[in-house]
């Protein structure tokens, strides 16, 4: 076989490791762009909207409100894709119990029992992976609910303020 089937399960587990460092790390990016850089980028767009047309006014919306969004597709990929990487490492982690059973009997069912469950820790770590990126993708779905409406809600003060002068 081209790659052992013990070190292809561990791959997976480390896979699964680094999905939730990096959902881990795009929810702190999240955070800090959300309670320190956003107060600033809101105060910039109505700094830019005024004296513009309506048209342009909605184009920089939707171009801050872009930058809210950021991240969501990492989280969204973690979630979708740990429960599968944890299935595969449990389907490599009990190929390699049966080809262990295969090479030396099914003498000790302690030791079998042991390769099974070793193997089911990979579909838990890909669900526990899974929930808590799905954590993650709700906070930050949230925060950027509420700043896109904070953006709209800028624009169209800072637009009706525009006419009334």
């Amino acid at each position: 076989m081209l790659l052992n089937i013990e070190v292809a399960h561990k791959l997976v587990f480390y896979s699964l490791f680094f999905f939730l460092f990096i959902s881990t790390a795009v929810f702190i990016e999240r955070l800090l762009y959300f309670f320190f850089t956003f107060p600033a980028e809101k105060k910039l767009l109505r700094k830019e909207v005024e004296g513009q047309d309506e048209l342009t006014a909605e184009a920089l919306y939707h171009s801050y409100g872009a930058k809210t969004e950021r991240g969501k597709g990492v989280l969204m990929f973690v979630i979708t894709a740990s429960p599968l990487m944890g299935l595969l490492g449990t389907v490599l982690g009990i190929m390699n119990s049966f080809s262990t059973m295969a090479e030396r009997g099914v003498s000790d069912i302690a030791e079998v029992s042991k390769g099974i469950a070793f193997a089911l820790e990979a579909t838990a770590l890909g669900i526990a992976v899974s929930i808590v990126a799905l954590l993650y993708y709700y906070v930050v779905n949230g925060l950027s609910k509420r700043a896109k409406e904070e953006l709209k809600r800028a624009v169209l003060e800072t637009l009706k303020l525009k006419e009334e002068a």
